[in-house]
């Protein structure tokens, strides 16, 4: 019974159903039904009414009138608007981390990276990936930016819903589980030489791969002949 305890209060609820988002295991479109949340984690609807609710105000899930709740699907539109977020902000976080530097920030971060080199070199993709949202959020978490860090969480989250719906080949889903590592790493190198231009540098740069690796371009308008359409010619 404590073990459950220690699960079913709203804030753990929310944390499991965030990390799942993290982790890709609940992808865009997926129904959260209420009654089978109810049962999972021993609550009343009224307490996952609440967290679904909280996910919703987050761009996390929609819920749609007499149909339920489900792990929302950005739009292209939103999808960029959510990397021009993450630009703006992580830029600007990682140029004040740049100037407040220090060796206990940076075992912090290192002890982050040897976590992730790990789920990587084990082929635990799922927490790779969780880890690797993770490692942005610890540079604010650093600075003690509280708000700044919330929101980057809800960000955060929406760009693994992205990926899942807009990464253009799954060939290319072994550099998204490569290529963090090392981009980390060159932004801890870049933190403790001091050098804020260079760290923002990597910071857009390593952002804009991700964004690159992704499918945003509209499909092609493409005309329609209606003749054909019902003569058959």
């Amino acid at each position: 019974m404590n073990n459950k305890t220690n699960k079913n209060n709203e804030e753990s609820i929310y944390d499991q159903i965030l990390g799942a988002i993290f982790e890709r295991k609940l992808l865009p479109g997926t129904r959260l039904k209420e009654e089978e949340l109810c049962d999972i984690f021993g609550i009343s609807r009224g307490k996952i009414r609440k967290v679904l609710h909280r996910l919703a105000l987050e761009n996390l899930v929609e819920t749609i009138p007499n149909s339920g709740s489900f792990i929302a699907k950005p739009s292209i539109k939103e999808s960029k608007e959510v990397f021009q977020a993450r630009l703006i902000i992580e830029s600007e976080l990682i140029r004040e981390l740049a100037q407040q530097f220090t060796p206990e920030k940076r075992a912090v971060l290192e002890e982050h990276l040897t976590r992730e080199q790990s789920a990587h070199n084990a082929g635990n993709h799922n927490l790779r990936i969780r880890l690797s949202g993770e490692y942005h959020l610890l540079i604010g978490k650093l600075l003690d930016k509280t708000v700044l860090t919330e929101l980057l969480r809800g960000i955060i989250s929406r760009t693994s819903l992205i990926i899942a719906l807009y990464e253009r080949q799954k060939s290319n889903s072994g550099h998204l589980a490569t290529e963090p590592c090392h981009d980390h790493q060159a932004l801890i190198n870049a933190l403790d030489e001091g050098d804020a231009d260079k760290a923002v540098a990597l910071m857009r740069t390593h952002l804009l791969d991700i964004q690159n690796m992704l499918n945003l371009d509209p499909p092609p308008e493409e005309s329609v002949n209606i003749k054909n359409i019902f003569t058959g010619q």
